[in-house]
């Protein structure tokens, strides 16, 4: 595989502190480029489904976005999973995830814990080799000896009903009270990946899969990976990489392949799910290249601007729908404008909260001028 992992860029803890969440717009938000192009699609089925549960029926509308270290905090998703609920009803939190129990970061809205002191085998995408091999959700977190796992959610509504484990033994229902917490037994060595909850009443239910370094490629990596997702019964898929590609020796043809590969094999699996795909803004790179000790200058990655228009072009040949981020938050140049906001991350490659807060509102608005 051509690829130059930077793990000490791209695999960071996203810091939570800089500009205060308001609706205002930013000036160099290219608010113009801010719609969905449709290209040729018929979101019409997704539609009808929405517009039925506008009018009181009793649907559950299911969001699956799968992306990379910009997703698996998920700032983006959290805004929103929150937006899109708030218009169309609150379904529960979908996917939960033992990522601290894997060895890495965590989105804070809810937690996982062990109710025993056990040790873990830990196993991440983009950390090979795997000592156990990864499920749906690019993660596995595997005791060493018999515990029981305490999923608690932290956001009013979403409270836990339903719950599906997702493991290496299969699919299997835990039993939910409609409380904020859930507990499941785990043998030992027992393989776990996720857990899918819902609340039991109808509307949006957003589950969120990324995972740090993670390029289209990686999840083909993942045995079966899109045969397995269709345990989550996707009505919409969200597809949101490109900045690892930008960052790797991966060729414009092997980009595209790659998103084309990954879209055809999901919609083999989920013939009923509509499809969109996002593109990744501009970032930086430290002129260290990610080695230790990091420089003080840093250059406008040149290539993330080719790959977003890689995947925006196929995206286009393959008739998927595409928002096309790199020209809404405001094109070449914007990053530095992004970080004197206060909305990106020192290490000029992530954004900060309230950064992908604004990203999570701008497509909101993209997304409902083609929604009901």
């Amino acid at each position: 595989m051509k690829r130059l992992l930077i793990n000490l860029l791209l695999t960071g803890i996203i810091s939570a502190t800089g500009l205060a969440k308001s609706d205002t717009i930013p000036s160099f938000i290219n608010t113009a480029s801010n719609r969905i192009d449709l290209n040729q699609a018929d979101w019409t089925p997704l539609k009808h489904k929405l517009q039925n549960r506008l009018n009181g029926d009793t649907s559950t509308i299911r969001v699956l976005h799968i992306g990379d270290s910009h997703i698996q905090a998920e700032f983006v998703t959290n805004e929103l999973r929150r937006l899109l609920q708030e218009h169309y009803g609150n379904a529960g939190r979908g996917l939960l995830m033992p990522l601290r129990l894997a060895g890495t970061n965590q989105s804070h809205d809810y937690s996982v814990t062990s109710t025993q002191p056990v040790d873990f085998t830990q196993t991440r995408l983009l950390k090979l080799p795997w000592p156990v091999k990864p499920g749906v959700t690019g993660i596995a977190a595997q005791p060493a000896a018999k515990t029981s796992l305490t999923w608690r959610t932290t956001i009013p509504g979403h409270n836990i009903k339903n719950a599906v484990l997702l493991s290496d033994k299969g699919i299997t229902t835990a039993p939910g009270s409609d409380a904020d917490s859930i507990v499941t037994d785990i043998e030992a060595g027992q393989t776990v990946y996720g857990l899918l909850t819902d609340n039991g009443r109808p509307g949006i239910l957003y589950s969120a899969r990324g995972n740090n370094g993670a390029c289209f490629n990686d999840y083909l990596l993942i045995d079966r990976f899109a045969e397995k997702t269709q345990v989550f019964n996707p009505d919409l898929i969200i597809l949101s990489m490109g900045t690892n590609e930008a960052f790797s020796y991966m060729t414009d043809k092997e980009i595209e392949r790659s998103v084309k590969d990954l879209v055809r094999l999901l919609h083999s699996y989920n013939p009923n799910a509509e499809f969109l795909i996002l593109t990744p803004m501009e970032c930086q790179k430290n002129r260290n290249h990610g080695f230790r000790p990091l420089s003080e200058f840093y250059d406008i990655n040149l290539r993330n601007a080719e790959v977003a228009r890689i995947i925006k072009d196929t995206a286009t040949q393959i008739n998927i729908p595409v928002w096309d981020f790199y020209a809404v938050a405001g094109g070449d140049g914007t990053s530095g404008k992004w970080l004197d906001a206060g909305l990106m991350n020192k290490d000029r490659i992530h954004l900060l909260k309230p950064g992908y807060e604004l990203q999570a509102r701008l497509l909101y608005d993209a997304l409902m001028d083609v929604l009901p």
